[in-house]
């Protein structure tokens, strides 16, 4: 699902989808198969999905991805995929999940805010969404991706602002020079002298 060839990665992902649901078919399988392998799984096809060299399995990183946060949030997934010990009393698998999620982007894209992750998260799990609603959700984050947030571009207009502010000096300056009576008279430079 990784590879660059684009016919291998593919096949991947078919064999990938194929396995998921065969695993589902079987749940004395399925559940220790989930508490063991869907965590990577799905933040593998998050890392495939935002890397610019797989855009061609884009539609099954969206069957891929709907049907496993889908499996978490209809609680098919009763094993915990957490650590017990360490886990708050009363963690469930899709509270744990959009937790991870949203660590895991916010720590891979520092150019996003919280809000954006906690929009794009929420509408993950979004159950009354079809595939089409899906896909368009995805490709609505990626494009937030390669977008500046509001508050990393203040920094890229610095030079621009502080033009501006010193042309703003100069023709305030020039406006002074030319009215008479609005210079003190020590601020006159004598160009006689």
């Amino acid at each position: 699902m990784k590879h660059t060839e684009r016919n291998i990665s593919d096949t991947g992902l078919n064999i990938l989808n194929e396995l998921l649901q065969n695993v589902g078919k079987t749940p004395n399988i399925a559940q220790g198969f989930y508490q063991q392998y869907l965590l990577a799984l799905i933040q593998d096809v998050f890392a495939v999905m935002t890397d610019r060299l797989h855009k061609s399995g884009f539609k099954m990183h969206a069957t891929l991805l709907q049907y496993m946060f889908h499996l978490v949030q209809m609680n098919q997934v009763t094993v915990p995929l957490f650590d017990t010990q360490t886990a708050p009393v009363g963690q469930s698998n899709p509270v744990f999940l959009r937790d991870h999620i949203s660590n895991l982007l916010i720590q891979s894209f520092p150019n996003l805010t919280r809000s954006q992750v906690s929009k794009f998260v929420q509408g993950m799990f979004d159950l009354k969404m079809d595939l089409p609603s899906f896909k368009t959700h995805l490709r609505d984050f990626l494009i937030e991706l390669k977008e500046f947030s509001v508050e990393d571009n203040s920094g890229l207009f610095g030079e621009e602002d502080e033009m501006q502010k010193r042309q703003q000096a100069e023709a305030q300056e020039a406006h002074r020079f030319a009215v008479p009576g609005l210079l003190k008279p020590s601020e006159i430079v004598d160009e006689d002298l």
